[in-house]
């Protein structure tokens, strides 16, 4: 049965460039870096931190409207400055901007440290999108994305469930 279902994989994603899998490597990471976000309703509500379920809710609400901000931003930089630089800063600014996250108490500041966060966070996207598609050819496109999907919701799985592991030992460490 194993062995089967990966002979579809391998049929299913065989023939693809070396760029196309580094760039849905890069997104697996990148997704699994939000193992924050599942958990910070817990942390905010939870004994250390003290907010209520109403302003957990408003964090959460900021991050979404955070990440609509990021896709739209995202593609108008891409669109002027290219994939690769957007794709960088990205990646290095939403590093920062969680290590920065877990370290903020007050309630405005992790408001606007979470829209910050998920903004930067989603302005990758676009530019990892259009990359797929500088990096594929028309035959292989579609196969390309899927990749790319499956990338970003192995990372999900993986960042939850490793994001619950450490968040047994400690919530500050998720960030």
């Amino acid at each position: 049965m194993f062995s089967r279902t990966a002979s579809l994989y391998r049929n299913a994603y065989s023939g693809l460039s070396p760029s196309t899998w580094w760039l849905s490597l890069i997104m697996l990471v990148n997704r699994s870096g939000t193992m924050v976000l599942p958990f910070m309703s817990i942390y905010l509500t939870s004994p250390a931190m003290g907010y209520g379920i109403a302003e957990a809710g408003i964090v959460m609400g900021l991050f979404g409207l955070g990440a609509v901000a990021g896709g739209f931003f995202g593609g108008r930089i891409t669109d002027k400055a290219g994939f690769y630089p957007v794709q960088v800063a990205t990646l290095i600014g939403g590093g920062i901007l969680f290590i920065i996250l877990g370290q903020m108490k007050t309630y405005p500041l992790i408001c606007l440290f979470s829209f910050l966060l998920s903004m930067v966070n989603e302005a990758f996207r676009p530019a990892n999108a259009t990359a797929v598609a500088a990096y594929s050819n028309e035959a292989n496109r579609t196969r390309s994305y899927a990749l790319n999907r499956l990338a970003i919701n192995l990372g999900w799985a993986a960042g939850g469930a490793v994001g619950g592991l450490i968040a047994s030992f400690d919530y500050h460490l998720l960030f």
